[in-house]
């Protein structure tokens, strides 16, 4: 078999070899986070067809010689993956992100406790940042693998407890309008209602218009009330209950009282007081109040540890977050159903000493190979490791007129080393023909 023939099959071979790279890279030209592959040639062994020689110098010495060389063909010298950052395509999910810049998220089953070293954490490595919040409260990809990065520390990350008010419910509160001349002096409880709550006075009055057709005029007072209960909470009435006496207008309400001030109301100044008032059968507390709490800053663990919504102190439960932000800082941010601003966590981002010595695995997913060198993690920060951008998904870094380019001087070198096989069939077709 002549040289040529076997040189010419290493090359439809190699060109084969090349164009399953380049159809590989457009069948992912839609892939998030997909780096283009390369495909480069390298020419094969070669045979001495006369060998190199020195020349020489003596009497009768001759000068010296090349070697001449025959190739056979072209072989794949290396497929390099090209680790250059795609395009940024927006994304409604705002836990959607992408890391603009060299590094990866890290990503993978559940790896209990806090740990440093991503090489022996058995994790795999991603540029793609489709991330959702499962029903335990951990951040996830969209192959079900965690999400790692840095936890809040505990007693940071504390949201502000805003001051509210004190507020009871008091059931069935006895009622007095008793005629006095030519008004009524009107009494809940005992306690005496006067000018200091007009309010109430036009509550009152429409329930009695409601309940016996009557403008009940309660006599003014000295700008105070006689008690100060009434003087120091907001009271609505509901559930107006008609007494049964003819004799006596009145009856019983239910009655909404919330104090005027924020802050704790517990002790002698609150419920106790309404107590001795109303009952304690018949008093409610809904919130005894709170003075407002400053918020405590968050302070982020130097350990990696899965993403999880932190536990609110006050109610032992996680916070109930109804939507997300990621900053550039990697930084998950949730606002709860109170409109307070919850940390959640920051992300990580893996650095790598040689990306082209990281190894493909199913779906997006790299582990580390033999050649990748130093790998670490790191809050981003902005640096060659890159920055966080949420809301968007790296689109492929496949330049398709590139593809196109490839493809068809591919096809073209496919094409040429057929022929040679065409030819030099021709010549083989001659040699034999000569016997004739």
């Amino acid at each position: 078999m002549v040289r040529s023939m076997v040189a010419a099959v290493a090359g439809l071979k190699s060109h084969q070899s090349k164009m399953d790279v380049i159809g590989n890279n457009i069948a992912n030209v839609n892939s998030w986070g997909y780096k283009g592959y390369s495909y480069h040639f390298a020419d094969s062994m070669y045979a001495n067809s006369t060998n190199s020689s020195a020349g020489s110098t003596l009497a009768g010495g001759a000068g010296g010689r090349n070697a001449s060389q025959v190739g056979y063909g072209s072989v794949m010298s290396s497929i390099t993956n090209e680790f250059g950052t795609g395009a940024p395509s927006p994304s409604s999910n705002p836990l959607d992100c992408m890391i603009d810049g060299t590094g990866f998220f890290l990503v993978g089953n559940m790896v209990n406790g806090t740990f440093t070293n991503v090489e022996s954490s058995g994790l795999f490595l991603s540029r793609v940042g489709i991330f959702r919040v499962d029903s335990n409260g951990y951040l996830v990809d969209d192959q079900r693998s965690y999400v790692y990065g840095y936890a809040v520390q505990a007693g940071t990350g504390i949201p502000e407890v805003p001051a509210t008010a004190a507020s009871y419910k008091v059931t069935g509160a006895d009622v007095e309008v008793v005629k006095n001349g030519a008004a009524y002096t009107v009494t809940i409880a005992g306690i005496p209602v006067e000018s200091a709550h007009d309010d109430l006075k036009d509550q009152i009055n429409d329930w009695i218009k409601a309940v016996a057709g009557k403008e009940v005029q309660i006599p003014g007072g000295t700008g105070t009330t006689a008690d100060a209960t009434f003087l120091n909470y907001n009271i609505s009435l509901t559930n107006y209950q008609e007494s049964t006496d003819p004799a006596v207008l009145g009856g019983t309400v239910n009655l909404t009282i919330t104090k005027k001030t924020t802050g704790d109301d517990s002790g002698p100044a609150g419920a106790d007081l309404l107590a001795t008032k109303f009952g304690n059968d018949k008093i409610e507390t809904t919130n005894k109040g709170n003075t407002r709490v400053a918020s405590v800053d968050p302070v982020y663990a130097d350990e990696l540890s899965a993403i999880q919504i932190p536990i609110d102190t006050e109610t032992g439960k996680q916070y109930e977050i109804q939507s997300y932000k990621i900053n550039e800082d990697g930084t998950i941010i949730g606002v709860d159903k109170q409109n307070r601003t919850i940390p959640i966590g920051q992300l990580a981002l893996v650095t790598v000493e040689n990306p082209n010595g990281l190894e493909k695995t199913t779906g997006y997913y790299y582990t580390p190979g033999a050649n990748a060198g130093d790998i670490g993690a790191m809050k981003p920060n902005g640096g060659p490791s890159g920055k966080i951008k949420g809301g968007y998904l790296e689109m492929a870094n496949v330049d398709l007129a590139n593809e196109f380019s490839n493809m068809i001087t591919c096809q073209r070198g496919f094409q040429a080393n057929s022929k040679i096989i065409t030819v030099t069939d021709e010549m083989l077709q001659e040699l034999v023909n000569m016997k004739r």
